[in-house]
C-alpha cells in the first residue's frame, strides 16, 4: 500500500510503499483511510523532524483520521465492515492510572505513544490497523465532516478542564442555573480565544453553543474568511496585529467585559505567557499551543505570581484528548452543523488529492485555513 511521512536523516516528506496491515489479535479492526487532516503538530514534524522509534528508519505522517471499516477481528463487538471511524490518536504506556482507565491524554509516566506524532505511525496510508477501543463510530451523515474528529476533541477536552475546575465555586451572576456545572453554564459569562485557526474556531463554536459571549483574537485583518466566520459565529473578532496583550485585554473589557474564561490555541509563546498579568478575577486560561523554538522574554515574574495568587487565577495546559472527548465531539458537531451550518466545510480551505500531497506541505495562500488529504475520497 501507499503511504505519506518522512525517512530519518531526510528532511521532504515523500511516499512510500508499506505491505498492506493484517488483523493479528482478535480485537482489531482494519480501517480503509479515506481522509487526514493536517494541523500544526504535523508541519512541525516536518520543520523538527519526525521522533521515531529508535528502531524505525521511516514514520507515516498523520494524526487526524476518518476511514471505512474493512475487516475486523473475532472478539469485535461494536462495529461491522462498512462502518464510518474517527480513530483516537494516543496510545497509553500500561502502567499508569489513567492509561488503564482508558485516560491516556493524563498519563502520568510519559510513556505514551502517539499515532503520527511521537513512536508510531500515523494514517496517511491506505489501511490502517489498530483495536476496536481506539475506533469512535461516526454517523453517516457526519461523514464529510468527521476528519475534524480530532479537533473538535481537542477543544472539548479544554472546555470540560475549564467546566470542572471553575466548578469550585459558586458563579456569581444573579441566575444560580448559570453555574459551571447546569447546561446553561456559559450564559452571563464572557471568553477570549487567542488564535483563529481550526482549533480556535471549533472552540468558539463550542463556547458559542454553551451561549458563552465570545470574542476571537488574531493577527489577521478584519477582511479575512478567519474573521468573517468568527463573526458568523456570532462571537466578535478582534485584530491583534497592532495590540499588546494589556491592550488586547483591555480592549476585550471595554467590548465583552470582564474576561471569565481565556482559551488560547495560538502556540505564539509571548503573548501566551504574557495573558496571565492581565486576566481577570477567578477566571481560567487554558492553553493548548505547543511551541517548539526556544524564547526568552523579559517579564517580571513576582508580578504574575501576585497577579495569579491574589485574584484566584488559573492556568491550565490542556494536551490531547481521549475516546470520550472523540465521542463527545461527534455529538457536538451535529449542534454545530444545524446551528453554524458554513462552518466546517469553510474551515476546510484547502483539499488535495493523495498523489498531489507535496501541495499540502507547500506555503499557503492567504485565504488559507486547514488542509486535509483526499486518501480515498468519498463517492
Amino acid at each position: 500500500m501507499r503511504a505519506i511521512g518522512l525517512v530519518r536523516g531526510e528532511n521532504s516528506v515523500q511516499t512510500f510503499d508499506l505491505p498492506k496491515p493484517e488483523i493479528t489479535q482478535p480485537d482489531e479492526v482494519l480501517v480503509r483511510i479515506k481522509e487526514v487532516g493536517l494541523d500544526g503538530t504535523d508541519y512541525n514534524v516536518v520543520r523538527y523532524g519526525p521522533d521515531m522509534a529508535p528502531d524505525k528508519n521511516r514514520m507515516v505522517m498523520g494524526h487526524e483520521a476518518v476511514g471505512i471499516v474493512e475487516d475486523i477481528g473475532g472478539d469485535v463487538k461494536s462495529l461491522v465492515p462498512g462502518d464510518i471511524v474517527s480513530i483516537t490518536v494516543r496510545r497509553g504506556c500500561g502502567i499508569c492510572h489513567p492509561c488503564l482507565h482508558n485516560q491516556s491524554d493524563m498519563c502520568m509516566t510519559g510513556l505514551f505513544k502517539e499515532r503520527g506524532i511521537h513512536k508510531l505511525d500515523g494514517f496517511l496510508s491506505e489501511y490502517a490497523v489498530d483495536q476496536e477501543q481506539y475506533m469512535v463510530k461516526v454517523p453517516r451523515e457526519m461523514k464529510h465532516l468527521a476528519v475534524l474528529t480530532e479537533p473538535v476533541s481537542i477543544a472539548e477536552k479544554g472546555i470540560d478542564q475549564i467546566r470542572i475546575i471553575q466548578s469550585r465555586f459558586p458563579w456569581t451572576c444573579p441566575h444560580p442555573e448559570h453555574d459551571f456545572k447546569s447546561p446553561d453554564w456559559g450564559n452571563c459569562k464572557t471568553g477570549l480565544v487567542v488564535g483563529a485557526g481550526p482549533l480556535g474556531l471549533l472552540a468558539a463554536s463550542l463556547l458559542r453553543l454553551a451561549q458563552v459571549n465570545i470574542m476571537v483574537a488574531d493577527i489577521v485583518p478584519d477582511s479575512h474568511p478567519k474573521a468573517g466566520l468568527v463573526n458568523y459565529l456570532g462571537a466578535k473578532y478582534v485584530d491583534t496585529s497592532d495590540k499588546s496583550p494589556r491592550e488586547l485585554m483591555e480592549y476585550c473589557e471595554v467590548h465583552g467585559g470582564s474576561v471569565d474564561i481565556l482559551f488560547e490555541a495560538s502556540g505564539a509563546a509571548s503573548t501566551a505567557l504574557q495573558l496571565i498579568s492581565y486576566m481577570a478575577r477567578s477566571s481560567i486560561y487554558i492553553m493548548t499551543g505547543i511551541p517548539r523554538d526556544e524564547l526568552n522574554l523579559n517579564i517580571d515574574a513576582g508580578q504574575v505570581i501576585r497577579h495569579m495568587v491574589k485574584n484566584n487565577e488559573v492556568v491550565v495546559g490542556s494536551v490531547n484528548s481521549n475516546r470520550s472527548h472523540f465521542e463527545k465531539a461527534l455529538l457536538q458537531m451535529t449542534r454545530i452543523n444545524l446551528e453554524f451550518p458554513e462552518l466546517c466545510q469553510k474551515i476546510l480551505t484547502d483539499r488535495v488529492k493523495f498523489n498531489d500531497f507535496q501541495e499540502a506541505f507547500t506555503p499557503k495562500g492567504p485565504k488559507f485555513i486547514k488542509t486535509v488529504i483526499e486518501v480515498d475520497p468519498w463517492d
